[in-house]
């Protein structure tokens, strides 16, 4: 269900600039980012979006993927990216 749900979110993000925007903003708050998804009806977690963007990888390094999951500095939108990308 959850990757479903990230590739419906994807794919909105893809369509809506605005929210595309909104996503941008998030910076290295990727669990902002989140909540902000799921306010917006989409249902997924922090660990199974960097899972999917672990699997759709090619723009994230190892690196980043593991400050992500541990709270640093990894831009969201750089997740974001990755997901709507292979979407």
């Amino acid at each position: 269900m959850s990757k479903a749900e990230i590739g419906r979110f994807s794919k909105a993000v893809k369509a809506d600039k605005v929210l595309a925007d909104k996503v941008k903003s998030f910076g290295a708050d990727i669990d902002g980012l989140v909540g902000y998804a799921n306010a917006q009806g989409y249902n997924f977690n922090k660990d199974e979006l960097l899972a999917e963007a672990k699997a759709k990888k090619g723009q994230l390094t190892e690196e980043q993927l593991d400050r992500a999951a541990g709270g640093g500095a990894v831009v969201a939108a750089e997740v974001a990216t990755v997901v709507v990308a292979a979407t």
